[in-house]
């Protein structure tokens, strides 16, 4: 069965993608601000959404070529879901690509999450959402990442 992929040309240069990727600042940018963990081959890091949240264990980082998560903990807080923790086991990988000068190809894949989950629908909308955020921080400097309650915007 097909998992979740999509593939994005980012106007940007490979670092600054590889960076959004790699680093706590980076992540808080475009997924969500609250985040926190250590964000280094081996690390596990820790992402909320309100009720729902993740954390994810970082199993590989080739610098400026590609990033890969492995979910070990999950809670998908929605209404409805009879399973709350389908994203354990999943992984999530981002491959990068120059393919001109100060662009770069994105070949995102989600492995594990499949149109037999119960959450893919939210979670496929949720990705490309997500996709565009990090587009966005790439090109623009400004992502549309999940807020923390409160935050100013």
């Amino acid at each position: 069965m097909k998992h979740y992929t999509q593939q994005l040309v980012l106007n940007a240069p490979i670092a600054t993608l590889y960076a959004a990727l790699t680093t706590l600042e980076g992540l808080r940018a475009w997924w969500t601000q609250d985040c926190d963990g250590e964000a280094e081959l081996g690390g596990t890091l820790h992402f909320r959404f309100g009720n729902c949240y993740k954390d994810m264990q970082i199993e590989r980082q080739v610098p400026i070529q590609e990033v890969r998560w492995r979910c070990t903990v999950a809670h998908i807080g929605v209404e409805g879901l009879a399973r709350k923790d389908e994203w354990v086991g999943t992984q999530v990988i981002f491959r990068l690509t120059p393919v001109a000068e100060g662009a770069t190809r994105l070949d995102f894949e989600h492995i594990g999450l499949v149109p037999t989950f119960e959450c893919y629908d939210l979670c496929s909308d949720g990705w490309r959402h997500f996709m565009g955020s990090l587009q966005k921080l790439v090109e623009t400097g400004h992502g549309t990442p999940y807020e923390l309650a409160g935050a100013a915007a």
